[in-house]
């Protein structure tokens, strides 16, 4: 090469390129990052108390953004614990507000360290914040480059299930499946048993057929759900195949001699408890009390004898069976078999054993959960006879299952009683209760029911009072209407809008205005004003001459833009003339 083309060469090469101003600036802007990820990470894994050491950093919303973030993320994931208190001291004390890769990164380092717990408040907010298929996308890309997927999946999916939203937690699996990730099988049951729960039974059989085709092996657990789904349909034979496929699961064989039992088909449920004892599966305590439990319902008692007789053999039952009721009382009513629940109470009641007080209430619930009135009601009114008190869930399982009763005086009369004795009884349950009467027009018994709890203190849901005030106002009983009101405002409760519009009309009807302005004026301090309730004060002011009062009323309800529509604005102008 000639010397003068090797020296313009060297030359080429020697000289600096000149660098725009630009990129200088945000070349030295990156150091100045990269130092403060340093400085902070540094602080937060070294020192136990960095919050102070921090603030001396000058960090701020706008300093501290997700691309900063990450990056202190990465250098404290050592420490998740550290990580998780800095997030959240970050988004409290510097109003920090992390984006979808932040989430998604925090997650992962928390779920992926066992703290599936803690990680819990940041999947809420992943899953409020974002669709499932930005989350999926997201959760993929923060693991490229890694030998593992991303934990964040299953967990998300886990938590739609939870939250019963198992639309989104299918279409998780359907986009996590579609990218070639695996879910895990915990994270597949929690969305087979979201979907068993919402009695999706068509989308439960389509679930498991694409689990199978994408490879996702069942374990135990899946196929126990299975076999409670099949036992629910009698479809035993198809129970039968998968014990044949070598799933010997005592789980199974449970559900399935409990099916066998309640239909009393007690031949092929002893078959199945012979096939357990030589599979040495051990069927316990709750496989042979679902045999005695169909041979009570169905009243065979050289089954039900035979089940005993070896139970005691078992060491289940001792050797004297009635001598601790108590505890075999309690044992079954626990796992729902209330036919030999009922069994042991009345032989004990028969041998003149007395009973604890928790064996009445576990009696009490158990029945009032199978439904069974009758026998909840008799157990309550030998409560009374003894004087004997329970916990308050017992009462709440007893209330429950009387107000999906129809509404009848013996009905009412019961719930007058329990809250009488101080049992505060579930709103919901009680609306449900009171809106039956009312379709019926049952209010005598809605009026003392009512009166009842609000004597006691008690809050009653809204709609309870407000069907009783409407119907007092229908029927004139003004009186009656603000008598119930007072009583309700006495236990800081409130009435529907719709209620207390109705209540307004008919005081200013009968030109009791002062009185009306009160309940206005509750109103008002409830937040409960609207356009008709306005109108209706106004026109009662007018009517008595208040017209100052009317006027501040007017410019009251102007101001926080609840002025009616044309027709009546221009009649309650009217008014003021």
């Amino acid at each position: 090469m000639p010397l003068h083309k090797t020296h313009h060469l060297i030359k080429s090469f020697s000289t600096p390129t000149p660098t725009p101003k630009s990129h200088s600036i945000n070349w030295r802007f990156q150091i100045k990052q990269s130092q403060l990820v340093s400085q902070v990470s540094s602080i937060l894994l070294q020192r136990h108390n960095w919050a102070p050491l921090l603030r001396t950093l000058n960090l701020s919303s706008s300093k501290l953004t997700p691309s900063l973030f990450i990056p202190i993320l990465h250098k404290t994931k050592t420490n998740p614990q550290v990580s998780l208190s800095f997030f959240n001291w970050a988004k409290s004390n510097l109003g920090f507000e992390p984006d979808l890769k932040t989430l998604v990164k925090l997650a992962r380092i928390l779920i992926g360290s066992g703290l599936a717990q803690e990680s819990k408040p940041v999947l809420d907010t992943l899953i409020k914040a974002y669709p499932p298929s930005r989350i999926v996308v997201s959760a993929i890309r923060d693991c490229r480059g890694t030998d593992f997927q991303s934990p964040v999946l299953g967990s998300v999916l886990e938590c739609y299930c939870k939250k019963g939203v198992f639309l989104k937690a299918l279409e998780v699996y359907r986009e996590a499946i579609g990218y070639g990730c695996d879910i895990p099988i915990r994270s597949c049951n929690a969305l087979l048993d979201a979907l068993h729960l919402e009695n999706e039974i068509r989308l439960v059989w389509c679930f498991c057929g694409n689990m199978l085709r994408n490879g996702v092996l069942p374990d135990t657990y899946t196929w126990s759900t299975i076999a409670r789904i099949l036992c629910k349909d009698g479809k035993f034979e198809r129970i039968v195949r998968i014990l044949d496929m070598g799933e010997d699961s005592s789980v199974i064989y449970n559900r399935v001699i409990d099916c066998y039992s309640k239909r009393g088909n007690f031949r092929a449920a002893f078959d199945m408890l012979n096939e357990m004892s030589i599979k040495k599966l051990n069927p316990g305590f709750s496989t042979y009390s679902s045999i005695l439990d169909g041979a009570c319902k169905y009243g065979d008692s050289k089954v039900v004898e035979m089940t005993m007789g070896s139970m005691v053999g078992k060491g289940f039952l001792p050797k004297l069976p009635l001598s601790d009721c108590d505890n075999t009382i309690q044992k079954l009513s626990d796992l729902g078999k209330t036919y030999a629940m009922d069994m042991f109470y009345k032989r004990a009641c028969a041998g003149g054993s007395e009973l604890r007080g928790s064996s009445y209430g576990c009696m009490l619930r158990a029945f009032s959960k199978e439904g069974k009135v009758k026998e909840a009601v008799g157990v309550y009114r030998e409560m009374l006879e003894r004087e004997i008190e329970v916990n308050e869930n017992c009462y709440n399982a007893l209330v429950k299952v009387l107000c999906k009763e129809d509404p009848s005086q013996e009905i009412s009369g019961l719930l007058k009683d329990i809250i009488g004795r101080g049992f505060n009884p579930c709103a919901l349950d009680l609306s449900t209760f009171v809106t039956s009467q009312c379709a019926k027009g049952r209010w005598r018994e809605v009026e003392e029911l009512l009166n009842a709890i609000l004597e006691k203190g008690f809050l009653p849901n809204s709609s309870c009072c407000s069907s009783l005030v409407e119907h007092y106002c229908r029927r004139r009983q003004v009186d009656s209407a603000i008598a119930l009101h007072n009583k309700v405002v006495k236990v800081n409760g409130i009435l529907d809008i719709l209620a207390y519009d109705i209540l307004l009309d008919g005081l200013i009807k009968e030109r009791r205005v002062e009185e009306g302005v009160k309940v206005f004026d509750y109103m008002r301090a409830k937040k409960l004003l609207s356009s008709a309730s306005f109108s209706t004060i106004i026109s009662g002011l007018c009517q008595e001459k208040e017209l100052r009062k009317a006027m501040k009323m007017h410019d009251e309800m102007m101001k926080l833009g609840l002025k009616p529509d044309g027709k009546t604005y221009k009649r309650l102008i009217s008014s003021f003339k």
